[in-house]
């Protein structure tokens, strides 16, 4: 069973929020899914119910969950999208593709050294899932930030893949109207899939500067396709 019995209780809420966050970036828990009770969180951690409020209390402060009245917890809409701040007008859309490529790019490069066979599985499985949404007239816009959510989280850096989140959100939140717009010729959506894929061999091959130098391609690329550079 899994516990928490052995960490000093100032640092147990702290520990609980990191645990409960692992399955909403990996993807387990998806948007608007419930976490599970008060109670049953209190039981499977062995800690008190005050414990399970204040993990929960600093997941929404991160923006990670969201409560409702009589009904409990449940994943935010947009994962951590207030993790961090970005003031309005503070950075253009080419600002925020920019300082993308720059987080990312450095995720995969770690993402390359650092990676499990089940990090490249599940990065496989958000390529694949892209394509298929695309193949059933989709724009696969969700299954493309589950990608670099994944790839994020390959990087096994828990500071470096909570920023990537939130900068990668905002920024494709500025290209989506493009994405509307430009994306429905296939030819477009088959670039994508095909950089997505070089993004996924420098990784498989451990190779840091092939996949930082595949990620930079891919935003470049992202520019170019969205009229943004």
């Amino acid at each position: 069973m899994s516990t928490l019995t052995d960490i000093r209780p100032t640092s147990r809420a702290d520990a609980l929020a990191e645990t409960l966050l692992q399955p909403i970036l990996a993807g387990d828990w998806r948007p608007h899914d419930r976490l599970p009770s008060e109670h049953a969180l209190a039981a499977q951690y062995e800690v008190s119910r005050a414990v399970v409020r204040e993990a929960i209390a600093r997941l929404k402060t991160d923006g990670y969950v969201e409560t409702r009245q009589g009904k409990g917890a449940f994943v935010a809409a947009a994962p951590g999208a207030t993790a961090f701040r970005l003031d309005n007008g503070e950075a253009g859309d080419t600002h925020l593709l920019e300082l993308r490529a720059l987080i990312e790019a450095d995720c995969a490069a770690l993402a390359a050294e650092r990676h499990t066979i089940l990090d490249l599985e599940r990065l496989c499985a958000a390529s694949d899932a892209m394509r298929d949404a695309v193949a059933k007239g989709g724009l696969g816009l969700e299954e493309d930030i589950r990608f670099h959510d994944v790839l994020a989280q390959a990087a096994h850096n828990p500071a470096l893949r909570r920023f990537a989140a939130f900068i990668g959100r905002h920024a494709r939140e500025a290209m989506q109207l493009a994405r509307l717009s430009r994306l429905k010729e296939q030819n477009r959506l088959a670039e994508i899939e095909g950089e997505h894929q070089a993004i996924i061999f420098a990784v498989s091959t451990r190779d840091p500067q092939a996949a930082r130098l595949a990620v930079q391609y891919h935003i470049a690329s992202g520019l170019r396709r969205h009229g943004l550079s």
